[in-house]
């Protein structure tokens, strides 16, 4: 084992792996302490976004039109905490690599990182709200073993949200549509996807609908191990682990095709 880690190439390998690693992490922390710079709220903005459509959706659906699901509050926020990072951060990510243009000319910058950038400064909008999310079902159902299974849950979603940044930031450089596009398909998913709503209200006809929503399974993996105290169902979320794989895949391969001509493009 210790002699293939020495080998050169493997030693480059991880070598470059930290040093994007290091870059992601530096440029996400600089556009962070710019994000808010100047305005009153700062770093709370995000979060009061989520609160508000939060109070919206319980207003709604818990007192206009019941839907009847104990401790509605905590349900809906857990789910749409990790939906708010799903959707923003593939949104941001589709037009990293344009709005990072300045970046993209310079000779040895790694362009890749750029979309992965805004997955992680996103991220850091959900490491703000989760806290709050964990007192809320403290408060209500109780915090239970199965929140261990939480970091596998964040680990399938972050490869699925680096795929699909990668691919939409590829397309948007030549394609200026898709960062459009990107945000119509997520309105419109988001309705799809069971975020302030229990999937046992949806008629048996429509199942297979959210059988091959694989955002509806991450969102009801959330939902087991906040309201429920479960693991959630293992099969579902093997084959979104492994979707999540391919679209990963195909995202930097893609990325790497279609980068040769973003200068030109830019």
């Amino acid at each position: 084992m210790s002699e293939a880690i020495a080998h050169p190439a493997v030693r480059g390998g991880l070598r470059a792996w930290l040093r994007r690693r290091e870059l992601v992490l530096h440029l996400a922390g600089r556009q962070l302490s710019s994000t808010h710079r100047r305005t009153a709220l700062g770093w709370s903005w995000p979060l009061l976004v989520q609160l508000a459509q939060l109070a919206v959706l319980v207003f709604l659906f818990g007192r206009v039109l019941r839907l009847d699901i104990a401790h509605y509050p905590t349900f809906v926020f857990s789910g749409l905490i990790f939906w708010a990072w799903l959707q923003s951060g593939v949104t941001a990510a589709a037009g990293a690599v344009t709005d990072g243009a300045a970046l993209v000319r310079e000779p040895k910058m790694p362009t890749m990182v750029l979309p992965l950038v805004a997955i992680a400064v996103t991220g850091f909008d959900l490491l703000i709200a989760l806290p709050i999310l964990l007192v809320m079902v403290h408060a209500t159902v109780g915090l239970t073993w199965s929140l261990a299974f939480l970091p596998v849950l964040l680990i399938v979603q972050a490869a699925l949200m680096a795929g699909l940044a990668l691919l939409v930031s590829a397309a948007h450089v030549h394609v200026r549509d898709v960062k459009p596009l990107v945000g119509v398909f997520f309105l419109i998913v988001f309705y799809l996807t069971p975020v302030f709503y229990d999937l046992n209200v949806v008629p048996e006809s429509f199942r297979t609908l959210y059988d091959v929503n694989i955002f509806a399974t991450l969102v009801n993996g959330y939902h087991s191990v906040f309201m429920e105290g479960a693991v959630p169902d293992l099969g579902p979320l093997a084959i979104v682990a492994a979707v999540a794989v391919v679209v990963l895949v195909a995202g930097i391969a893609a990325f790497r095709r279609l980068s040769p001509g973003f200068v030109d493009e830019l």
